[in-house]
């Protein structure tokens, strides 16, 4: 058995011990397996994931800019109402509010602006 198939039945212990729901010492002593080995197991599959995870390069995505997506809103006719009061306060009102409701809320924000 090489080292990957090692892994990889390991592995499939591993899983089985965690969805079991016994003890490490119940599930070993059930497949006579010793504890120290899997412990071992344990450690070293974990410690590989955690190497392999900090290899990775990081992904960036571009995400849209405020401008961005106001043009694209605008373009789809779907443009919410925007409403920024001293660089603080930000109410945003998409096409769908019901006109009462936004009445309420301009009256709102006039009375306590």
């Amino acid at each position: 058995m090489n080292k990957d198939e090692k892994a990889g039945l390991w592995s499939e212990r591993i899983r089985e011990f965690r969805f079991s729901g016994q003890t490490c010492s119940d599930l070993c002593t059930e497949h006579q397996i010793p504890v120290s080995t899997m412990t071992y197991w344990i450690r070293k599959l974990k410690q590989e994931k955690i190497s392999s995870e900090v290899d990775k390069e990081p992904v960036f995505a571009k995400l849209p800019s405020e401008s961005e997506i106001v043009m694209r809103d605008t373009a789809q006719e779907t443009a919410a109402v925007s409403i920024l009061i001293s660089g603080y306060i930000r109410i945003e009102a998409a096409p769908s509010c019901p006109p009462e409701l936004f009445q309420v809320m301009i009256r709102t924000l006039k009375e306590n602006a």
